[in-house]
């Protein structure tokens, strides 16, 4: 019996701890039933603590304003030290996470694993990741539906840790901590030791590369003002930003006649870039730079690629360089507010040429375009720069006076407002034109006639809204009829200014989109109105003969066949064809073979009876013209106009032939003031 009992008592209690077998498994883990209730005064005192549950300070130290310390028994301090490790481990893992990150985005070898994190796994220590890594053993972590948003192990905070968040979505991020709440910090890119990009993988080659890029750094980038490219050599490019490598190049080999073969190449490349980087967290200036190469030039992606890059650039606080600007004047918060006058110049430009709401508001980075040329850091490229920031002000105010097109005609009372913007453009190019350098070390004297270039772009654009809303064969009301003639001065200056100017002309090849797709407008513009008008307000001899001479020499320039003065040369060739005054009672043939009754015939669908009964007799003269032209009047400024280019595309080496042309002078700037329309 004594025998049976010490066994008993030994296999119930052996020095505080419990067995249940010799087959229990289970760890062993130390039990501490004593804690420590008196603090360390009253234990010194050997008198009684009474203590709250509070906690200290006990009411013998509360009377005597003694300091009151509870000593921490041992099972407390495994556990707060079990607590600290875990968090330690945590902010490990979440550096090495980030580190991770920015290894592959700088393209170096990846980091080792974890030894602690391997260590936790393996022992079966309690933790979030650990309860992943459970899941994963059992077959059950192998579903996507698993994963939830990726969170930041930052510690916990209290309600008094902080003040009142000024910024709503501050307190979502305080209770989930996910970290794609959080506004990331713009990083600088960093050199790379080795460089990884499609002229590594051969799919270009590096003697073509150093061609385009000496293309755009020489030629391109200053109708940029030069904010596209700060680097001088590609090997530099290459190893500071792959995706601005790819921008640029894309660019250049876009207005380069040699690089058909390998537009696509370069492109393709790009958007493969952009696609693969649309959900990265942290992004560099040469990231938005490269966007904004892309916004300025590449019209098939600049609507898609500004929004989201303005966007990105307000993450990144990019709207608040400005103000950073003149508190540091240093070159690099300088190029932060160059960056954002860039995105500023081209949210503006598609907002005009797609009739949509601008995203970029006029704050005081906007308003302050002075105080930042003022800064020691500030160069004659920030005068041009400048100069558009301040032109599209205005033209914005135009935009929001006369608001979306929706048929219907301009009130008469406008008038004093467009009086109101035309004094205000007039003040501008009268400024600009005498503080811009007469020359350009790369680009002539393109700045300032580039200037008077976007001077009748805005005046087009402010004086054709008067044509909007008018049905039928309503002609200009009486008194519209002076803004009607001052935007057809516009138009008409454009068009001679380009093809009489040798600087202009010579620019062409390089301008950004948002100009040619004016010059399409401002060809679209004469052509609408000499056909519904007639010679009432210009005749149509005069818009054939000039917008034939710009397509002789937009297929004369030496760019790629992408480029959009050869995509709007075949359209306005077979357009403006139908304003030929010597085709009465004969039929035009073009160099393809194509005769304008075919084209017409195709375009109103085949040769059926509804196109054949509106063609009647064979003779162009006879044609009724109106199943050819929109003659809607509708002088919105879409890019979409009311004919496509791809339909009336020509071969490479088909020219229409051209009555003689007339001499036209070239705008002088000292007339601009006297008379502005001109």
């Amino acid at each position: 019996m004594k025998s049976g009992k010490k066994k008993t008592a030994n296999s119930t209690h052996t020095n505080g701890v419990t067995s249940n077998g010799a087959d229990d498994k289970e760890p062993f883990v130390p039990q501490i039933s004593r804690k420590i209730k008196a603090c360390a005064a009253c234990r010194r005192h050997k008198i009684k603590c009474l203590m709250d549950e509070s906690g200290p300070p006990c009411r013998r130290c509360a009377e005597r304003n003694l300091g009151c310390v509870l000593s921490k028994n041992l099972q407390s301090i495994i556990e707060e030290k079990s607590q600290y490790s875990e968090a330690i481990a945590q902010d490990l893992e979440h550096m090495h996470t980030a580190l991770k990150e920015l290894t592959k985005n700088a393209g170096l070898p990846d980091l080792p694993p974890l030894q602690s994190a391997a260590l936790r796994d393996a022992d079966g220590s309690p933790g979030a990741d650990n309860v992943q890594v459970g899941h994963i053993r059992n077959g059950l972590g192998a579903h996507h539906d698993d994963y939830g948003p990726s969170c930041d192990n930052s510690p916990k905070i209290s309600p008094e840790d902080e003040g009142l968040p000024y910024v709503p979505i501050h307190s979502l991020y305080a209770l989930t901590k996910m970290r794609a709440l959080r506004s990331p910090e713009t990083i600088e890119a960093q050199r790379q030791k080795t460089v990884d990009d499609f002229i590594t993988r051969g799919q270009l080659g590096l003697d073509t590369a150093q061609r385009l890029f000496g293309l755009y750094r020489d030629r391109l980038d200053p109708f940029m003002y030069g904010v596209g490219c700060k680097y001088k050599t590609l090997d530099e490019l290459r190893k500071r930003s792959t995706i601005l490598t790819a921008a640029t190049l894309t660019v250049a080999a876009l207005h380069d006649a040699q690089s058909d073969s390998i537009y696509g190449t370069c492109s393709t490349e790009f958007r493969r870039l952009m696609e693969r980087s649309m959900f990265e967290r942290r992004v560099d200036r040469d990231y938005l730079r490269a966007m904004c190469v892309a916004s300025y030039w590449l019209s098939d992606m600049s609507w898609m690629l500004s929004g989201y890059a303005i966007r990105r650039a307000a993450e990144c606080n990019l709207h608040g360089s400005h103000s950073r600007a003149l508190a540091e004047q240093t070159e690099e918060a300088a190029d932060s507010a160059r960056l954002w006058y860039i995105l500023y110049i081209c949210d503006q430009h598609l907002a005009t040429l797609y009739g949509r709401p601008s995203i970029v508001q006029e704050d005081s980075s906007i308003q302050g375009w002075d105080s930042f040329l003022d800064l020691p850091v500030a160069t004659d490229e920030d005068k041009r720069l400048a100069s558009q920031v301040t032109l599209l002000s205005i033209v914005r105010s135009v935009r929001e006076l006369f608001g979306p097109d929706k048929g219907e005609a301009i009130p008469r009372v406008y008038i004093n407002q467009i009086n109101h913007f035309n004094r205000q453009l007039d003040q501008w190019i009268g400024h600009w034109s005498n503080t811009m350098n007469d020359t350009h070390h790369r680009i002539g004297a393109f700045p300032r006639k580039g200037a008077l270039l976007h001077f009748h772009f805005a005046k087009l654009h402010l004086y054709s809204h008067v044509f909007r809303g008018l049905p039928g064969e309503q002609p200009v009301p009486h008194y519209f009829l002076e803004c009607a003639s001052m935007a057809i001065a516009s138009a008409t200056s454009i068009i001679t200014f380009m093809r009489t100017d040798p600087d202009v002309a010579a620019a062409v090849n390089g301008i950004p989109s948002y100009l040619h797709s004016m010059t399409a407008f401002a060809c679209m513009f004469l052509i609408k109105v000499a056909v519904k008008y007639g010679g009432d307000l210009i005749e149509k001899d005069r818009v054939y003969e000039m917008i034939t001479g710009l397509v002789h020499q937009f297929r004369t320039l030496p760019t790629g066949k992408w480029h959009l003065a050869n995509l709007m040369a075949g359209g306005l060739e077979k357009m403006v064809a139908t304003l030929n005054p010597g085709l009465d009672g004969q039929m035009m043939q073009f160099p393809d073979g194509t005769t304008m009754r075919n084209m017409m015939v195709n375009s109103l669908g085949g040769g059926g009876a509804h196109a054949q009964a509106h063609l009647g007799d064979p003779a162009f003269g006879e044609i009724d013209t109106d199943a050819f032209f929109d003659y809607g009047m509708s002088f919105g400024l879409s890019p979409v106009f009311p004919f496509d280019p791809t339909t009336f595309a020509l071969d490479g080496t088909g020219q229409v032939a051209t009555a003689p042309m007339r001499d036209f002078t070239t705008v002088e700037y000292q007339q601009v003031g006297s008379n502005p329309g001109t």
